[in-house]
């Protein structure tokens, strides 16, 4: 008998059981780094950094690990006392999604982007459903080459690649899971899990009122192969593993962004308010300076109640946090990609004080200036 893409099991007991093991463990285990590579080996996913430095435990301490160990049971209803996978595979298999969902966001952060390429088998077999995630500034961008998919989240549901090749962008802080349509053949995925460089704001924005997010239907099979074969090449180039990897992952997926949001239609009606448009150009145009809501209200041609009401309700956030949010990303590139002492990236982005850049930057990020900066390099 299997489970979920004709995984075993047994084999979900056996990995939940060497998670536990090494999470308890005074060091982390290579027994368990083997078992989920082998894991994932038998789902067939493909992924741009190894699969081993992905699922590695070793960036916690013994407390955090153990700390995380007793926040994921409690959140699934367990107790060491009473853990018995054998009797319960599907919480074995949450149980590891809610790890790799940890795991997988401290690297994210610390590498800027991941890439993936996920095969979803046909029926009759159920497929082992796929957890993604954008964590807090991160967006994702999916692709569906072929076969349909949908996507579980907290209001429901996406359906992606039914009428043929589609993208989805999902913004910050997405938690969704894909799985196959019951009954439908196989579907092949891509996705892009990345903080974007600031240049890249306007285009992920543009459209970000619309809710939930909709696929984008991609009917031109030329312009279908292209996102198709940017993936592979964007996979093909971290596999080999050369010092520029990073920058060519970004700079595919830079094109691909670009492509994307040439295809996007535009519909006025659901555009952002002409004054939110106006505030958020003036802040991506000068969020390193010193500004108040009253300027950016005088730049919009709005009161600053106005104008505070309306960006809140259009973009999620007030003025001045998003103005923060924008000077951390532009931080991020900074700490990730060049040697600039941390004092200089905080007057860069247009902070005078650095031990309060640094503050802030753990606030809104949940990592320091120099975590970051020595996870980039791990």
């Amino acid at each position: 008998m299997t489970d979920d893409a004709g995984i075993a099991p047994d084999a979900l007991v056996s990995l939940a059981r060497a998670l536990v093991a090494a999470l308890l463990s005074e060091d982390a285990e290579l027994a368990f780094v083997e078992e989920t590579r082998q894991f994932v080996d038998q789902l067939g996913d493909t992924l741009t950094l190894p699969v081993t430095e992905m699922i590695s435990i070793d960036q916690l301490d013994q407390s955090a690990r153990r700390e995380l160990l007793d926040v994921t049971l409690a959140e699934l209803g367990l107790t060491l006392d009473t853990l018995d996978w054998q009797a319960e595979p599907v919480l074995a298999r949450d149980f590891q999604n809610r790890i790799w969902s940890h795991l997988y966001q401290r690297f994210l952060t610390a590498h800027q982007v991941v890439s993936s390429h996920i095969e979803l088998p046909a029926a009759p077999a159920e497929e082992y459903p796929r957890p993604l995630f954008s964590p807090p500034d991160s967006w994702l961008l999916l692709f569906a080459e072929r076969g349909a998919c949908r996507l579980l989240h907290a209001g429901g549901e996406i359906v992606l690649g039914s009428n043929g090749p589609a993208l989805l962008l999902l913004p910050p802080e997405s938690d969704v899971v894909l799985q196959r349509i019951s009954g439908a053949g196989s579907c092949s995925v891509f996705s892009s899990a990345f903080f974007p460089p600031q240049r890249w704001m306007p285009w992920l924005l543009e459209d970000d009122t619309v809710t939930p997010p909709q696929p984008l239907q991609v009917s031109e099979p030329r312009i279908a192969g292209y996102f198709a074969e940017s993936f592979r090449r964007i996979i093909d180039i971290a596999h080999a593993g050369g010092r520029q990897g990073r920058a060519l992952h970004l700079n595919l997926l830079e094109h691909m962004l670009l492509l994307r949001e040439e295809l996007v239609p535009r519909d006025d009606t659901t555009r952002l308010d002409r004054r939110v448009l106006a505030a958020r150009d003036f802040l991506l145009a000068h969020y390193q300076e010193k500004t108040t809501v009253e300027q950016v209200a005088r730049a919009a041609g709005a009161a600053p109640s106005t104008l505070t009401a309306l960006f809140k309700s259009q973009m999620g956030e007030n003025i001045m946090r998003w103005r923060d949010q924008l000077r951390m990303g532009r931080a991020r590139e900074l700490l990730q990609g060049t040697e600039l002492p941390i004092k200089v990236i905080a007057a860069e982005v247009g902070y005078d004080d650095p031990m309060f850049f640094s503050r802030r930057f753990k606030q809104l990020t949940g990592w320091s200036p120099s975590q970051l900066r020595g996870g980039s390099n791990r």
